[in-house]
């Protein structure tokens, strides 16, 4: 449960004075029809701390996307209302000039160049900054609360762990020398250590001067590092106060600040489809860095396998060498008898392995159903012009496979979605359709990367009831890489724990839980 705001924190709203970002009545629409925002108001205080919570699909991200300037990008647009910093106007203006008149947003997602180095990043975050010497104070003001990215600046930025990404995003913010920084989800997708770290990174940045709106789906988090918050419903305000008082109120209590997802149902069981997965000392190297060394484990067919550990540890690397993406320097994996060691990532998919990602890869103009067909076109006998022509062969094969679709769509719960375009979805649904697609290839596996991260206690429920029911009715096998213990330990049979790329345990979730070296190496201590 959250504790009392630092002594600082509920004194910082008493010394800031007149507000430096203010929102009058803003209402947003996507495609001139779906309304995201309704008559939002809100003022940020100069050196003050703003946090913004809600349930996905509240409007919290399209609020940052007005004031940062980015909604056309998106298919959005400003209907009403005005954005001011201190006198001067922001709708209108281009998200360059926003970020040059000292407003700059780090997106959801982290959203690094991640073939560009670490210092490239930090270069290119740079050039809205006033001079070189401007440039050169930011840097070592990054690389000062970053130490690591001054470590790592040679190293590319898609080889950076989940935690290192995100302290990037943020330090390339901070080159452009921001008066008042957007942060969309800095928590998102990491260990509780390191959501510890940003929270604390934060408070630091204020401390400098620099004004924060923070949006946050870990309210306990936002709560504490924040001055004032605001809870949007259905894109309005609904609350709005000190982060003492919305920490009291019994309201957001129940909501927010509430216990991790309940345990999945474990529905019936389907024959298992898949096959064993043995992963056998592996070991992956970048470079001079051990990404993983000497790996193993196994995930039995029709289970339900957990693969956990801090950020850098080694998860989203060991998932992107079991997909093909990344090759291993040894060792062997072998799906139902098959290596799939230098196997491409459609060979591999080929053979029954299907997986989602930590950042959602969907098409947001398309609709749910054109996004989840495409998962089906390896399936397809017609190619891909033949659908377009609609030849009558291809339009009753399309007509089989929209069937199945539908099948898969109605046990994760989006059948009522299928026609409606992904932008439109709350962060939530767009999970789920990234589950759905992923099984639309018909797996035998599936791996999840982070499928909760950012998700509100009730949509965690939603995608643990989904796994169920798709491991349940489809008798695949799932391997999935999450943060959230409540979430892990309610659905998998077996954990695997990675700790700076080795393994360190393996059981069921009860003997992993009371381990103290995984005690230790997640949560920073003994609980």
């Amino acid at each position: 449960m959250l504790g009392e705001p630092s002594a600082e924190a509920a004194g910082r709203a008493d010394r800031t004075g007149r507000a430096l970002l203010g929102v009058h009545e803003l209402s947003v629409a996507y495609a001139g029809a779906v309304q995201a925002l309704r008559g939002v108001s809100l003022e940020v205080p100069e050196r003050g701390i703003l946090a913004v919570l809600g349930a996905n699909g509240a409007g919290k991200t399209t609020l940052l996307r007005a004031v940062s300037g980015t909604l056309a990008g998106q298919g959005g647009a400003v209907t009403g209302g005005t954005i001011e910093l201190e006198d001067r106007s922001l709708l209108g203006l281009d998200p360059a000039r926003i970020a040059r008149a000292g407003v700059v947003q780090v997106p959801e997602g982290r959203r690094v160049f991640s073939n560009l180095t670490v210092a490239e990043n930090l270069r290119a975050g740079g050039l809205a900054a006033r001079d070189k010497g401007a440039r050169e104070r930011a840097r070592s003001w990054v690389h000062e609360l970053f130490p690591i990215l001054a470590e790592r600046a040679t190293q590319r930025a898609g080889l950076l762990s989940g935690g290192e990404q995100q302290m990037l995003a943020i330090g390339r913010a901070l080159m452009a020398g921001p008066r008042v920084l957007l942060l969309d989800e800095p928590s998102l997708g990491l260990a509780p250590r390191v959501v510890e770290q940003i929270g604390e990174v934060v408070r630091e940045i204020n401390r400098q001067g620099v004004t924060v709106v923070l949006v946050e789906q870990n309210a306990a988090m936002a709560l504490a590092v924040a001055d004032r918050a605001v809870v949007l419903e259905v894109g309005r305000v609904s609350l709005a106060g000190s982060s003492r008082e919305l920490a009291d109120n019994p309201e957001v209590r129940d909501r927010y600040l509430g216990g991790g997802s309940e345990a999945a149902p474990r529905s019936r069981r389907a024959p298992a489809r898949g096959e064993e997965l043995v992963v056998d000392g592996v070991s992956v190297r970048f470079g001079g860095v051990a990404a993983l060394s000497d790996v193993s484990f196994t995930v039995a067919p029709g289970s339900t396998h957990a693969l956990i550990g801090p950020n850098g540890a080694g998860k989203s690397t060991c998932l992107n060498v079991l997909s093909g993406v990344y090759g291993a320097s040894a060792g062997s994996v072998r799906y139902g008898g098959r290596e799939l060691r230098g196997l491409r990532p459609h060979r591999v998919a080929a053979l029954g392995v299907s997986r989602t990602f930590q950042n959602i890869s969907l098409s947001p103009t398309a609709t749910v159903l054109d996004n989840l067909l495409l998962a089906r076109h390896r399936l397809m006998r017609a190619g891909f012009v033949s659908d377009g022509l609609r030849l009558p062969g291809a339009r009753r094969e399309r007509a089989r496979h929209e069937d199945r679709v539908r099948e898969i769509a109605a046990l994760i719960g989006l059948e009522p979605a299928l026609d409606r375009g992904v932008r439109t979805l709350s962060y939530g649904s767009r999970k789920r359709v990234e589950l759905a697609r992923a099984l639309c290839a018909e797996p035998g596996l599936v791996l999840l990367d982070e499928p909760v991260a950012g998700m509100t206690r009730e949509e965690s429920a939603a995608m643990a009831d989904g796994i169920a029911a798709a491991r349940g009715e489809l008798g695949i096998s799932a391997l999935v890489v999450e943060h959230d213990m409540a979430f892990v330990m309610g659905i998998a049979d077996r954990v695997t724990v990675l700790d700076f790329g080795r393994r360190i345990a393996d059981g069921t979730p009860a003997d992993v839980q009371r381990d103290p070296e995984v005690r230790r190496a997640y949560l920073g201590g003994e609980a």
